[in-house]
């Protein structure tokens, strides 16, 4: 008997994986420094915007530095009588050497308490610098915090998006992982031109055995789930 072989083609189909449409990135702002909250409007929340969100009181900085600055002017005109003094002072005859050392270290010291001085000007311009809360072209989610509330360095106030870009993150299987930089993305049964983002090398420890994979998209449309596929054709 005589058996005809007949070879068909085998077709493999990736498995589809069930994504949501996020913000490319989330962030969250920390205040980096102390003081009372003076300005912040909650109608900002849910909008992308390019302006600042939260005004933390300053006056305080904003006071010291006038009178750091006024002091730095006084001591450089101190420093410059005292140079020119000294100037004079070692030319005259029957000054002892200790005597002109000490006027040197005079000026040496001022010198140190200007340059201590210039730090301290330097630090009070970060901290009123630091005392405003900017973002720009990022979507305000939340604050975390009211106005007229006491800050302190490090808390937590507000939660913005990165909305320039959407993703969708999927966990492929170990089938699906291989190569996947070389397969195709198909977004609802449909070729697409997308890219992949970042894909772990490690497996999840929440979906054991599946590769946490992220896919940048041009969709806006956040929430909605998507069928992602990845293909060898």
């Amino acid at each position: 008997m005589k058996y005809l072989l007949i070879f068909l083609p085998i077709f493999i189909y990736a498995k589809s994986y069930i994504g949501v449409v996020e913000p490319v990135n989330e962030f969250t702002i920390y205040a980096k420094t102390s003081g009372e909250i003076v300005s912040l409007d909650k109608n900002d929340e849910m909008k992308i915007l390019t302006k600042d969100i939260i005004k933390i009181d300053k006056s305080l900085e904003v006071d010291t530095l006038k009178l750091y600055e006024e002091q730095l002017k006084l001591y450089n005109q101190k420093l410059e009588i005292m140079q020119s003094n000294y100037e004079k002072y070692i030319t005259i005859r029957g000054m002892s050497k200790v005597d002109k050392d000490n006027k040197l270290l005079e000026i040496i010291d001022l010198k140190n308490s200007i340059a201590t001085l210039k730090i301290s000007i330097i630090d009070l311009k970060n901290s009123i610098k630091d005392k405003t809360i900017s973002i720009n072209n990022l979507y305000l989610k939340e604050f975390l915090v009211n106005k007229y509330d006491y800050l302190t360095a490090g808390t937590k106030v507000a939660t913005v998006y990165d909305m320039s870009k959407s993703k969708v993150t999927v966990y492929v299987n170990a089938e699906d992982y291989k190569n996947i930089k070389n397969k195709l993305i198909y977004i609802n049964d449909v070729k697409s031109d997308y890219k992949i983002n970042k894909i772990d090398i490690t497996t999840d420890t929440t979906y054991i055995s599946s590769y946490k994979t992220e896919v940048l998209i041009d969709s806006k449309e956040y929430g909605k789930t998507l069928k992602v596929e990845f293909r060898n054709e």
